[in-house]
């Protein structure tokens, strides 16, 4: 989770309540997986409880606060009375935003991030809770209206709380961690001491706090874990007695049934006859069934809802009702997910030779067909990494202009890549993979690059082919760009070759600049929408790279040099007059009337009098170097265009 990145987000989207919900449970009660039918947060507001979001264990002890996206799943336990708020929003970026917020948040989405944590401020939050929850329940359009506004600063003082106390977020607390702990071991055998070992705490103290928080000892947890999924396989399968109690940790079927039957009342078989149907009770087996795991505390499989196509449409059922249904695509889809994993490991099974350790080494060639293919060693953002010598199937996921200037026809590439129009007709055959890893899996590439910076997914693409992942912002020039993937690809001799035409074509179209502008003339990139106002530095693309870097002009002095050190910052329309120079280079949807007719706009000299390049972000975003020099002869032709109308 980048805080930053998420503030951002959260700048930009336009947000909707949906629904704001109270509901307590009494002391044991359960309450059954509901599903998120739109983004959500859930304010733990007194008593104790165990809340599972996603299968993952949190522990509630007064304040707690979860978070998840749609189809997200929430299950809640509680020990004492719990009570609980539930907010149901809908967040999204408007579509004339910046290209980077689209793709930041394709990559790390903050309003589909699953978090929970106890946050240190807790009465603040709750106050901003109760008012929601008080106004929502209120007829008046205007008390709607102000629930939107105390949502804000709902979320504008927990991103504060989050921003201030990363650590926290990511930390949880030792009930929780001996809780995920035990959930995901308790078929095997761990003593309290190997536990409490890893944990770097005494034996003793861990028991202690452990009970305190959930009334149970690590041992008695363990044993009511095996025996609610002993329950659940009896009801649910065929498998013998002594299949069950191996699953469930227990080898020895004599001490599996002792064990049961203390804590159910009855052995296993009874327990099993008990619960199964007879051939005049089919109708009531579910009833039963239902019944008898109505306690588990074991994860159990999703639950059917209806999916409603229209996100505003979901089930605003009455308080203390939760459950949704969900139709069978959820099923389907989690039977290819399964299938994908499986292929998966098998794809990383088999790809577990060790890399060179050197840099430039080459392993071991073979005249057998069967052998693996040549490879060297290249660093990138997760590390050293294999890749083929000369690569043949290539996913460019990110990079792709870079890829095609080396000469190399990638398979595969991201939809807005795709879209460039620097790249019409150098991109037949090219199929757009979108976000599916399973698209991915079965396009067989044996490199993938891309400028993830996100463990899981750089993961995810690892387990395809080789991957190369770089920042976007990681490279100062198209030299750089060029040469770092010219060695990854083992085009050393293209990227050369491309960087000298590249530089004896910059290098006459800056000396046609320097023919027709005056010495001082300085240059400023913006972008526009909606009140907002974006100003470019020297590494971004809306012609900052070209103007500052390719051509040498200068920004006006007014503009900070951490301004033109990074990608883009947003500033003020005041700033405006500052920062403008006396030409402007511009990504904006309006027109140079509607500018020039607009009070402020049309207050600067350079928009007065016209010197100012207007282009759409559909063509100011692309940055690749076949992006680049197309645009600098643009650029370039636009500014001696300027010259002969005087």
């Amino acid at each position: 989770m980048n805080i930053h990145d998420h503030i951002q987000l959260w700048n930009q989207a336009n947000v909707r309540v949906l629904d704001v919900r109270h509901n307590v449970l009494e002391a044991g009660e359960r309450l059954p997986r509901y599903i998120f039918p739109v983004s959500a947060f859930v304010y733990a507001a007194r008593g104790r409880g165990r809340l599972w979001l996603d299968g993952e264990v949190h522990y509630a002890d007064r304040f707690h606060i979860l978070h998840g996206g749609k189809g997200a799943s929430m299950e809640i336990e509680s020990e004492t009375i719990f009570e609980y708020y539930l907010i149901l929003y809908k967040a999204v970026l408007p579509q004339n935003c910046l290209y980077e917020f689209q793709m930041l948040l394709q990559s790390d989405n903050p309003f589909e991030q699953p978090f929970g944590f106890a946050p240190h401020d807790a009465l603040e939050l709750l106050e901003f809770v109760q008012c929601m929850h008080r106004d929502w329940s209120q007829t008046n359009g205007l008390d709607k209206l102000q629930v939107r506004g105390v949502f804000y600063q709902f979320v504008h003082r927990l991103l504060r709380q989050m921003q201030q106390s990363p650590e926290a977020i990511s930390q949880h607390s030792l009930t929780e961690q001996v809780l995920r702990f035990l959930s995901e071991h308790y078929q095997e055998t761990k003593s309290i001491e190997s536990l409490s070992l890893q944990l770097n705490y005494s034996p003793q103290y861990l028991s202690r706090k452990f009970k305190e928080q959930t009334g149970l000892s690590p041992i008695e947890y363990i044993i009511k874990l095996r025996m609610e999924k002993a329950q659940r396989l009896l009801i649910t399968t065929d498998a013998t007695l002594q299949e069950i109690a191996s699953s469930v940790g227990y080898p020895d079927l004599f001490y599996f049934n002792r064990m049961f039957k203390k804590y159910a009342g009855i052995a296993p078989g009874q327990f099993r006859n008990k619960h199964l149907p007879r051939q005049d009770q089919n109708s009531t087996y579910t009833n039963h069934t239902k019944k008898a795991l109505k306690n588990s505390i074991v994860n159990q499989s999703s639950q059917i809802y209806t999916n409603y196509d229209n996100e505003n449409h979901y089930q605003n059922v009455e308080k203390g009702d939760y459950t949704m249904y969900k139709g069978s695509n959820k099923v389907i889809l989690s039977t290819l997910w399964l299938c994908f994993t499986i292929i998966l490991s098998a794809c990383a099974a088999g790809s577990d030779a060790p890399a060179s350790s050197q840099s430039s080494q080459v392993t071991p060639s073979s005249t057998d067909a069967a052998q693996p293919s040549q490879t060297k060693v290249v660093s990138t953002l997760f590390g050293e990494v294999n890749v083929p010598l000369e690569p043949k199937r290539v996913v460019a996921v990110d990079y792709l202009g870079t890829v095609i200037a080396l000469g190399i026809k990638p398979i595969g590439s991201s939809e807005m890549l795709i879209k460039s129009p620097y790249l019409d007709g150098q991109l037949a055959d090219v199929e757009e993979i979108g976000d599916s890893f399973e698209k991915l899996l079965t396009m067989e590439p044996d490199l993938i690059i891309t400028h993830t910076t996100k463990q899981e997914v750089y993961d995810k693409y690892s387990q395809i082919a080789p991957t190369v992942s770089v920042a976007s912002n990681t490279f100062n020039s198209v030299h750089e760009e060029l040469t770092y993937f010219g060695d990854v690809l083992g085009k050393e001799t293209e990227a050369a070759e491309w960087l000298r035409q590249y530089d004896n074509q910059i290098a006459m179209a800056k000396t046609k600049v320097e023919e027709v502008l005056p010495k001082d003339a300085t240059f400023s990139v913006f972008q526009e929408y909606d009140g907002q106002v974006f100003v470019f530095g020297a590494k971004s693309g809306r012609g900052g790279r070209i103007i500052y870097q390719a051509l040498g002009l200068h920004a006006p002095a007014a503009l900070p040099d951490k301004v033109m050190e990074v990608t883009y910052s947003e500033t003020s329309l005041e700033k405006l007059p500052e920062y403008a120079g006396d030409y402007i280079v511009l990504t904006t949807e309006s027109s140079l009337e509607e500018l020039q007719k607009d009070p402020i706009w049309g207050s600067l000299k350079a928009v007065r009098e016209g010197r100012i390049y207007l282009w759409g972000e559909d063509r100011s975003w692309y940055r690749d170097p076949i992006a680049l020099l197309s645009q600098t002869k643009a650029l370039t032709d636009w500014i001696v265009g300027l010259s002969q109308q005087k």
